[in-house]
């Protein structure tokens, strides 16, 4: 990432907020009749600035340095190191990729700055007849979404690591690909097939 696409990312929003509260703050202490020196009000706002580059440096630290590596190890706990033995392989420490049934699926486990753990699931598959179709949830875990002009069934399980072991993963995923080959839904032919 460029410093620029590092501070659009983690750091814009954030300062813009803050400063925002920092110039409403001072507005109304103003408006309301309280002595408001410029001094006072560019401090007020400064340090709120500040606190928007502090946390957008938290952000930026959580997700470039820390993240990356607590999704490592996710990939090699239960319930996904048992994947790996069962052929899918992982790329690049952010998911693993194998096939179930004859569908690709992606799984990639995220992390947010509040430890929460969840796994992103991901099964792409063929535009076919009946689009109206792609635009509903497709059951209580999965719904279609659409990317880069090809189609995909998601499901984000929060807690997956608590509350899915491998047996229970593996039952969701055969269960979701009985039900797309029961709607006659078909993977994604790639080149590699």
């Amino acid at each position: 990432m460029t410093s620029t696409e590092i501070f659009k990312e983690y750091f814009r929003k954030k300062i813009i907020i803050w400063g925002g509260v920092g110039i409403i703050a001072t507005l109304i202490r103003y408006l309301s009749g309280y002595e408001t020196s410029f001094l006072f009000a560019l401090i007020v706002i400064l340090f709120l600035l500040l606190v928007g580059f502090i946390t957008g440096y938290i952000s930026y630290r959580f997700y470039e340095k820390s993240a990356p590596g607590i999704v490592a190890k996710l990939i090699n706990q239960n319930p996904l190191s048992e994947f790996q033995s069962i052929g899918f392989s992982n790329e690049d420490d952010i998911k693993l990729a194998g096939y179930i049934n004859g569908y690709k699926i992606f799984l990639a486990p995220i992390v947010n700055i509040d430890d929460v753990k969840a796994l992103t699931v991901l099964i792409p598959l063929q535009i076919g007849d009946g689009l109206d179709d792609y635009f509903t949830k497709f059951d209580t875990f999965f719904k279609f979404h659409f990317s880069d002009k090809i189609v995909f069934a998601e499901a984000i399980l929060k807690d997956y690591n608590t509350e899915y072991d491998f047996t229970k993963l593996l039952n969701l995923l055969n269960t979701t690909i009985a039900k797309l080959k029961d709607k006659q839904i078909e993977p994604l032919k790639t080149v590699d097939e």
